[in-house]
């Protein structure tokens, strides 16, 4: 970071996952120099991520909520997830990103239709519920045997998330699925309703459709831009890709295309900051986000 002089508009990452004491003190310097405003850039609310409900947490003392509060401007994750901080209290001018960019410009592969799911983690996987018969390929760390024992799961281990981008050439994405059990102390089950998954842009970037849960933020737009599929239980794939074409697919992979070219070239972080630059240097509000139940 380079010298902040008074008046200046700086935009910090949000968390910054070192002490919490310096975090609160270094967001309080800069807060305390002259005529300065600060952006929070939310990559993560960890608030939400080590909780498994509403009741879970006091949002009146809750030490990221209250952190949050200071800033002039938040560009958060989406819409779903800047309703929830406003329901625990947060009222500052929100901007959505609704997208992760992955840059991306290395080689890809054309998409062929095949009935199969590639799901790439970063926790290890501990058991799973999936029994369907399409093939499922993990890259992972670490995959217990008795995931492996279900007779369609594929472990690959874990690669560079590059790499796999250019091997990818045909099947769907998985972003969010609550048939993979991963080890953990934080709940993302509850937290991926709010957040914007990283693998999901890593699917975009490399071409190929994705499936979500229903109760995500994107599965709305998923389903509105044709982009990949809404499914709650990955058993129910073999039925769905039993009436699936190849033209179908393709349609899916066609759809995707726009979406590739703005995640792999940031288009959705240069946009927020657009917005952002809009809203606090020329009063623009039309790119905030509106409080619940404000028309």
């Amino acid at each position: 970071m380079g010298v902040i002089q008074p008046g200046d508009l700086v935009v910090v990452q949000f968390p910054m996952w070192t002490h919490l004491n310096f975090q609160a003190e270094f967001f309080d310097t800069i807060k305390g120099i002259e005529g300065v405003r600060m952006v929070a850039l939310l990559h993560d609310i960890p608030t939400w991520m080590f909780t498994k409900g509403e009741e879970e947490y006091d949002r009146a003392n809750d030490f990221w909520l209250n952190q949050l509060k200071k800033f002039d401007l938040l560009i958060v994750a989406n819409e779903k997830g800047a309703h929830k901080l406003q329901d625990d209290g947060v009222h500052v001018p929100m901007i959505p990103m609704q997208f992760w960019d992955y840059f991306y410009q290395g080689p890809r592969q054309e998409k062929q239709f095949k009935k199969q799911l590639y799901y790439v983690g970063g926790r290890d996987i501990i058991d799973t519920t999936y029994r369907a018969s399409a093939p499922l390929y993990i890259y992972d760390r670490h995959v217990e045997q008795k995931v492996l024992e279900s007779g369609s799961v594929t472990w690959l281990g874990r690669q560079p998330s590059d790499e796999i981008i250019s091997r990818l050439d045909g099947g769907f994405g998985v972003v969010v699925t609550e048939n993979l059990i991963e080890k953990s102390n934080m709940n993302f089950v509850y937290y991926n309703q709010f957040n914007n998954p990283t693998k999901l842009s890593m699917y975009l970037a490399a071409g190929l459709p994705v499936i979500v849960s229903s109760k995500t933020y994107h599965a709305s737009l998923v389903k509105e831009h044709g982009i990949g599929l809404v499914v709650d239980d990955l058993n129910e794939i073999d039925q769905i890709f039993s009436s699936m074409t190849v033209a179908d697919y393709q349609k899916l992979v066609d759809n995707v295309k726009p979406w590739q070219e703005a995640i792999s070239n940031g288009f959705f972080i240069q946009r927020a900051l657009f917005a952002m630059l809009r809203a606090l240097e020329l009063g623009f509000s039309d790119d905030l986000i509106k409080e619940k139940g404000v028309e």
